[in-house]
């Protein structure tokens, strides 16, 4: 499957990752609460940015207990200005299922794993190596970058991508084995302009050398007409009111205004009745009008 069958890459791998691990806080303890806090954190969000923020959410909420006690705007208003606010939604109503349904233990089975609100196949792999210590692959964007280049000359197809990462993972070892490689595709094996010839697999890597093309990218619409910069405007002015507070549709427009944020095509109340659905916000239909608040 490689390109030289005389070398091992889980020797070459490893070492390469006990000298240049990153020194990440979800890492100095596996435990499966810690793993899944972090892993739900990491979802389209850079590492370093998810540091502060992993560290104070743990220490508000130190356990699947913990978590599912805590009233969902508390969850919210930690969670201010990570992004993706669905996430702390699903992270909230995994930790009462947790408590609920599992005793307060994750389960390791990832047919259970899976069942669980925000947990998809590429967590439910981390939790298991990482958590639990089972021989599983972990495929997030980085690993699934590094083992097709490693294990194919060519685009594999997805179910012998799965085949070859499973196959990769050396036996007693899948925790650090799916972080090395999540190390190596972040800082190595990158996208574009790979470092092959530093690369700790390149003697064996079926695509070493190649140059890479580029990838055509879409033009994108800016980032302040989209809809999750107005949820996030509307959302972090919801997260300043006291608990149990709401605020009128005419003073969020007004405060918002205040801040530069001009009102979205569809209007606050639409982007309000959004977060809602989402279970994000709460809207109340009064005599005086609309009002809305934190869950």
């Amino acid at each position: 499957m490689t390109g030289s069958p005389n070398f091992d890459p889980n020797d070459s791998l490893l070492d390469w990752y006990a000298t240049n691990r990153r020194d990440l806080p979800w890492r100095r303890d596996a435990d499966p609460y810690r793993v899944v806090v972090s892993e739900i954190m990491l979802q389209q969000t850079q590492v370093d940015r998810v540091v502060p923020y992993y560290e104070a959410f743990v220490e508000r909420f130190p356990s699947f207990e913990a978590l599912a006690q805590a009233q969902r705007a508390d969850v919210i208003r930690i969670w201010g200005g990570l992004g993706y606010n669905r996430r702390a939604v699903h992270l909230h109503e995994l930790a009462r299922v947790v408590v609920e349904r599992h005793g307060g233990e994750l389960p390791s089975d990832r047919r259970q794993l899976l069942a669980l609100p925000g947990i998809g196949p590429y967590t439910a792999g981390a939790l298991l190596s990482i958590g639990f210590g089972q021989d599983e692959p972990a495929l997030d964007t980085n690993v699934r970058r590094v083992v097709a280049r490693y294990a194919f000359s060519g685009a594999p197809n997805p179910s012998d991508l799965e085949w070859a990462a499973a196959y990769l993972v050396p036996r007693g070892r899948a925790g650090d084995w799916n972080q090395a490689l999540m190390d190596l595709g972040s800082s190595i094996c990158a996208s574009t302009n790979p470092k092959c010839l530093i690369c700790p697999l390149q003697p064996g890597c079926r695509s070493a050398g190649v140059t890479l093309r580029k990838p055509t990218h879409r033009p994108q619409p800016s980032f302040r007409e989209s809809s999750r910069y107005f949820r996030g405007r509307l959302l972090w002015r919801l997260r300043s009111l006291a608990p149990g507070a709401t605020m009128s549709l005419p003073e969020i427009e007004v405060s918002l205004a205040a801040h530069g944020v001009a009102e979205p095509p569809a209007g606050w109340r639409a982007v309000g009745e959004g977060l809602a659905r989402d279970g994000l916000a709460s809207i109340t239909e009064t005599d005086a009008g609309v009002r809305m608040g934190l869950v």
